[in-house]
């Protein structure tokens, strides 16, 4: 039998089908839409904080530049203190930053699992209501051909003694 061959849930009707766990499967459907909401909010999140770092790095790149051009050109020992202090609080800036997007990554890592588990569910939910649905048609098979056999009987049997009581 190729698979053209099977019978699906499509060829009948299947408005007496009831799904008892249709609530279940929207409410986990409520969940994995939750979790990918907090997944993609986590993922813009580590976005900009790997934005603000590369542009904190980058001022802090340019700006060691600058003082190293500038402390070549005339000696300010107080001007020279100020963009240390400056390049200092710049790197405290990347470290921290750095440090956020450890957690940020973590954070995102942890909601990916999730999504995935909630989905899983969700699949798991889908498959059992299709083999549910297989199930239903099966039975409404069954019973349509059985009253299909029992029709055929009832004719064949009133033909046969309608032809028995015949002159």
């Amino acid at each position: 039998m190729s698979t053209a061959d099977v019978p699906t849930a499509r060829d009948i009707d299947v408005r007496g089908f009831i799904d008892a766990l249709a609530p279940v499967r929207q409410r986990q459907q409520w969940r994995v839409d939750r979790a990918m909401l907090a997944l993609a909010r986590a993922q813009k999140l580590l976005l900009d904080t790997e934005a603000s770092l590369v542009e904190a790095e980058g001022a802090h790149a340019s700006q060691a530049g600058l003082a190293a051009q500038a402390l070549a050109e005339r000696m300010d020992p107080s001007a020279h203190r100020r963009t240390l202090l400056y390049l200092a609080q710049l790197k405290t800036q990347c470290e921290r930053l750095k440090s956020e997007r450890q957690e940020r990554q973590a954070d995102c890592d942890r909601l990916r699992r999730e999504s995935t588990a909630e989905q899983l569910r969700l699949e798991g939910l889908s498959r059992h209501r299709a083999d549910a649905l297989d199930a239903y048609a099966d039975d409404v098979r069954k019973r349509t051909s059985v009253e299909q056999d029992r029709e055929w009987l009832s004719r064949s049997f009133s033909s046969a003694t309608a032809r028995s009581t015949a002159p």
